[in-house]
Formats: structure tokens, C-alpha cells, sequence
């Protein structure tokens, strides 16, 4: 049966629930990125997709486009051969008396062809002779300022389609297609023409593209003159040149047909351009689309279906927090569960080594008394040099001192470390810093050794006392600078700085995180000793001080010199701290209170090599 949403028979150490975890937050990262640039992905080989499409979407509107052109083109070319045809052999006198049976026919011949605006024949003066379309009341009208007339008149070009104009009369956007009349020796004799208006195209090309947004397609002369425009213009529009238009660009490259993509350089806008070349004759269908508009519509699913996405991706990062969540409670709950086990177990062995170090010490108190009334035998022994009861007497004060170090330890072990509210009301003992340090420095050597020099500074305005137990002030020194011996097993300098020092205001931080120190204001005397030895690992560090931990081997170290030291320093009413770097030493530092401040001789190195 599952519990918590952990499978049962799972493993649920806490190495396991910080893997899940990791791989919980690979999942949230994977939850969020994979769907996003799958989504990108998508989306934009979408748009490519559909850009392709717009592309063969255009190529085969303007190739419908060109094939419309083409049979229009050929119908009128049909029809102007057909006018050269019927005025062949008739003089222009003939025509002339012809003129109304002409016009007649002609408009026969334009009979189901609206597109034509005008038949026309025009002499070498360029006087319209007969044909349908715009008169004047004179009956005269001139088109010698026609392309059409005066391109034929300048040259045979065969079947010739203008330039678009605007018809005098009519008002109309036309061009026309023209060929020379034909004579026996192919010398100029006028024209005949079909006038054919441009909105015949626009018409049929809105037909085309009725549902199609930003669509642009032009007739367009090889040499860039436009013959017919959709969206239809209001006049005429000037021709295209190779360096605005990208269509003419094109053309130069290709002059047959193809599909492209480019920018416009009159508007900035970016379009899809396709044009065909209409069979053998000198025009091209163009057509155009923005890509603005093709793409509108994938825009429009991309955000729908990004809408969806987001639902759906928040939808699973938020599953994935929930499990994220409720394994991190596991994992601090686990924690909290290790955390009291072994503090339970810490408690146990401790209380075990306590009761063993109680053993000792009483064993210890029982080898001092005995001690203690030899001294006093012979203090008491009739007859005795005086040497022997110096000795005696220097034997029994330091029974007395390992006595109350007895009892010290005793304390440490009951209250691992605190002070013992049992002794608050002992009388304050003092001691003299100088001639504390004097003692230790003389004692200190006899225990370092030879490979080890101990340097002792005493800084200046030092006070006249401090509190503390003498004897348990030279242990705790004597410790502290063992501790920095066996650090340093080549040899090495122990420093041992003496100076006063004044708290402004409760202070801590000091020591490092883990050895947090806090201070009442007032005088202090501050011992340090330093090393440059091994130095303490962040983990090490962590437990140093505490009652019976010690990294040194088996038979060599207590765990008691730190805690001893600290518990001494708090009981005096001062604290202890630890600063330790890895490979860069350590310095012990110990604040007792200042009972009284006087001027001191100055700075004082005491230096012993043992």
C-alpha cells in the first residue's frame, strides 16, 4: 500500500528522496523547455510549410494569370490582322467613301468583345480615318502623338503593344495593340489598331484573387511600362525601374518566369512575387502577395495553440512542484527523524563516557588523597631537611590543584560543558596575566619539545587581574597548546598573544559560523594560541569543542582539552572561539573578564625553545 505518494517497498533514504528530487527538477526543466521548442519547432516549420505553399500557391495563380493574357493577346492580334486584311488594296480616297460601311463591319467584328475600346484605321498623318470608338463632332480625330502610330511610323515592329494612356474622349485606361498598314513595298502607309481597356484584366484577375488579402498583379512591358494594375490605380503609374522594383530585377536574371521572395525598397514590405512571361510577346504577368498576410493565419493558430500549450505546460509544472514539494517535506522530515536519532545516540554514549570519566576521576581523587597525607607525613616528620618539606609542601599544593582539577572535570562531564550552577556563589578567584604566563611559559617546553619554539607576546596596558582558576587557566593553556603541537608533527612555532580588549556592546560572529561568540560588554584579557598547522576541515570544525570529540589516534587524545577549555572560560564568565582553515593553521582564542585595569611596561615576547 502506498503512503505519502512514496511507493511502498521504495527506497527512502535520504540519498534516494535527494536523487528523486534532482530528477524531479530535471523533470520540472524538461516540462517547461522540451514543450517550448517542440512548440517553436512546430510553429515555425509551419510557417515554412505555409510560406511554401503561398509560393506554389502564387506560381500557379500567375501561370492561370498568363494563359488568360495570352488567348485575350492573340484574339486582338487575330482581330488587328483581320482589319489590315479587309483595307488591303483600297486607296485611302476608297476608305475614306468606305468609312461608315467600315466602322459598321468593325463593330460587328467587336461584338461580343467588350474589352475593345476603339478600332481604328489612321493614315501617315496620323488622322483617324475609320473606325469605332470616341468621336469628335468634326469627325476628325489626330493620333499622331500615339506610341502606337509613331513606334510604327519610326519602325516595322510588326504587332506592337503601347504604353497605357488615357483615351482622349473616353477617359479610359487603355493600351493598344497596332501593326503598318501593309503595301507592296513595305513602306509606311499608316496603322490600324484595337484600343483595349485595362480594367478588362483588373476585372478578371479580382475574379481570381476574390478571397486573397494584399494581393498586387500587374501586366507589365519588358521594358517595365505598366499596362494594367490590380488594386486598380487612379491614373497612370510610371513605369518600373530595376533599381526600386524587385519584379524587374528578377525579370533581367530570368526573363521566362519564376517564383522569389524580397523586400520592396519603395515600402519595406516583404512579399512573395511569381510572374510569367506571356508566350513570345513582350509582356509579363506579375503577381504578389505580402507575406504579412500569408502568415496571418498561422500567427493567429500559433496563438491558439500556444494558449493551449501553456495551459497544459503550467497544468504539469505544477504537478511537478506539488511532488517536488511533498519530497523535500520527506526530506526534511527524514533529516528531522536522523537528527534526533543521533542526538538519542550522542546522548547515550556520552552519558556512558561521562560515566566512565566520573570512574576515573574518582579513581583519580582517591590516588591524590593518598598523595596528599604522604605530603603531610612528611611536613609533620621530625628531623627533615628543609629541602624535603619545600618539596613536601610544593607536592601538596599541587595535590590540592589536581584535586580541584578533579573536581573540574567532575562538572565538565555532569553538564557536559556548562557551567555548574552549583558554584555560583564560590568567592570570584582572580589571577595575575603576567605571572600566569610566566608559569605556563616556564612549564610549556618540558611538554612541546625540542622541534617546537613557543613564543609568548604580552601586549601592552594589560590588566592588573582577571577572573579565573589559576590552575585551571594553566590546563586550559596547556592544553591548547598541546592541540597545537600535535598539529604541527614537523615541528613549528606555537604563538601564545596576551591583550587586553574592550566590548563595546554584544557582539558575535567571531570564530566562524560555527563557533559563534557573544560577549557582555566591559574589559576583557584575550589568550590566543596559534599554529600554522594542519588546520580543521569545515566538518571538523563544525564538532571541535564538543565534550569527548577528538580526530587524533586511538590513546592519544580525550576529547575533554577544548571542552575543558571552554567550559573554564564560561564558568570565569568569558567564551572560547575557533579560527581554522584547512592546511593554513589554527588560532584558540579564550575571553576572561578583566577585574582590574593599570599601566603595563609595554610589549613583552617571552620566548623558550624546548
Amino acid at each position: 500500500m502506498a503512503t505519502g505518494g512514496i511507493r511502498a517497498g521504495a527506497d527512502t533514504s535520504p540519498h534516494a528522496r535527494i536523487v528523486l528530487l534532482r530528477r524531479l527538477k530535471v523533470a520540472l526543466f524538461a516540462a517547461v523547455v522540451v514543450p517550448s521548442l517542440l512548440f517553436v519547432g512546430g510553429a515555425w516549420d509551419e510557417r515554412v510549410q505555409r510560406l511554401r505553399a503561398a509560393e506554389a500557391d502564387a506560381l500557379a495563380t500567375v501561370t492561370a494569370l498568363r494563359e488568360h493574357a495570352l488567348k485575350a493577346l492573340e484574339t486582338h492580334e487575330l482581330l488587328v490582322r483581320e482589319l489590315d486584311r479587309r483595307i488591303q488594296g483600297m486607296s485611302w480616297d476608297d476608305i475614306h467613301a468606305s468609312a461608315a460601311t467600315l466602322s459598321a463591319e468593325f463593330a460587328a467584328m467587336r461584338s461580343g468583345m467588350p474589352e475593345i475600346s476603339a478600332m481604328a484605321i489612321v493614315d501617315a498623318n496620323g488622322l483617324r480615318q475609320a473606325g469605332i470608338g470616341p468621336q469628335r463632332r468634326d469627325g476628325h480625330v489626330l493620333l499622331s502623338n500615339r506610341e502606337y502610330w509613331y513606334a510604327q511610323r519610326d519602325a516595322d515592329r510588326g504587332t506592337f503593344i503601347s504604353q497605357a494612356y488615357v483615351g482622349a474622349l473616353s477617359g479610359r485606361m487603355d493600351f493598344a495593340i497596332s501593326r503598318r498598314r501593309t503595301t507592296p513595298d513595305g513602306s509606311f502607309d499608316g496603322t490600324v489598331h484595337v484600343s483595349v481597356t485595362a480594367a478588362y484584366f483588373s476585372d478578371f484577375w479580382s475574379a481570381v484573387v476574390a478571397d486573397r488579402k494584399d494581393v498586387m498583379i500587374e501586366l507589365v512591358r519588358s521594358d517595365g511600362e505598366v499596362l494594367a494594375h490590380l488594386p486598380e490605380p487612379g491614373g497612370i503609374l510610371p513605369p518600373l525601374n530595376g533599381q526600386d522594383s524587385p519584379l524587374m530585377q528578377q525579370i533581367e536574371t530570368d526573363p521566362q518566369g519564376n517564383v522569389f521572395r524580397a523586400r520592396s525598397a519603395t515600402d519595406g514590405v516583404d512579399r512573395i512575387y511569381a510572374y510569367s512571361r506571356v508566350g513570345n510577346y513582350p509582356l509579363v504577368v506579375g503577381y504578389c502577395v505580402t507575406v504579412r498576410s500569408v502568415v496571418a493565419p498561422w500567427r493567429q493558430h500559433v496563438l491558439e495553440l500556444g494558449g493551449v500549450g501553456v495551459l497544459a505546460t503550467a497544468a504539469l509544472v505544477i504537478a511537478v512542484l506539488a511532488i517536488m514539494q511533498q519530497v523535500q517535506r520527506l526530506i526534511a522530515e527524514q533529516a528531522r527523524r536522523v537528527a534526533i536519532e543521533q542526538g538519542v545516540h550522542e546522548g547515550q554514549r556520552l552519558k556512558l563516557l561521562g560515566q566512565f570519566a566520573a570512574g576515573v576521576a574518582h579513581d583519580f581523587a582517591n590516588i591524590l588523597q593518598a598523595m596528599e597525607v604522604v605530603a603531610t607525613l612528611l611536613r609533620r616528620a621530625a628531623g627533615q631537611p628543609e629541602r624535603v618539606r619545600s618539596l613536601a609542601d610544593r607536592l601538596a599544593e599541587d595535590v590540592q590543584r589536581g584535586a580541584s582539577l578533579t573536581e573540574r572535570m567532575l562538572d565538565l562531564v555532569r553538564h557536559n560543558g556548562a557551567p555548574d550552577k552549583g558554584r555560583e556563589n564560590e568567592p570570584i578567584k582572580v589571577i595575575d596575566p603576567v605571572a600566569a604566563m610566566s608559569r605556563v611559559s616556564e612549564m610549556l617546553p618540558r611538554f612541546l619539545g625540542r622541534k617546537y619554539r613557543l613564543r609568548c607576546e604580552l601586549v601592552d596596558d594589560l590588566p592588573a587581574s582577571m577572573r579565573g582558576d589559576l590552575a585551571e587557566f594553566e590546563l586550559a593553556v596547556m592544553n591548547l597548546a598541546v592541540n597545537a603541537r600535535d598539529a604541527m608533527p614537523n615541528g613549528g612555532e606555537i604563538c601564545i598573544q596576551v591583550a587586553s580588549e574592550r566590548v563595546g556592546e554584544a557582539f558575535g560572529d567571531l570564530g566562524g559560523v560555527h563557533h559563534r561568540v557573544v560577549l557582555l560588554p566591559g574589559p576583557y584579557v584575550r589568550i590566543s594560541v596559534s599554529d600554522k598547522g594542519v588546520g580543521m576541515s569545515p566538518e571538523v570544525l563544525a564538532h571541535a569543542g564538543e565534550l569527548f570529540f577528538t580526530t587524533k589516534p586511538q590513546g592519544r587524545g580525550t576529547g575533554l582539552g577544548l571542552a575543558g577549555a571552554r567550559g573554564f572560560a564560561e564558568r570565569a564568565g568569558g567564551n572560547l572561539s575557533i579560527e581554522s582553515e584547512e592546511g593554513h593553521g589554527t588560532t584558540v582564542t579564550i575571553w576572561l573578564p578583566a577585574i582590574e585595569r593599570c599601566p603595563a611596561p609595554g610589549p613583552r615576547p617571552v620566548e623558550q625553545v624546548g
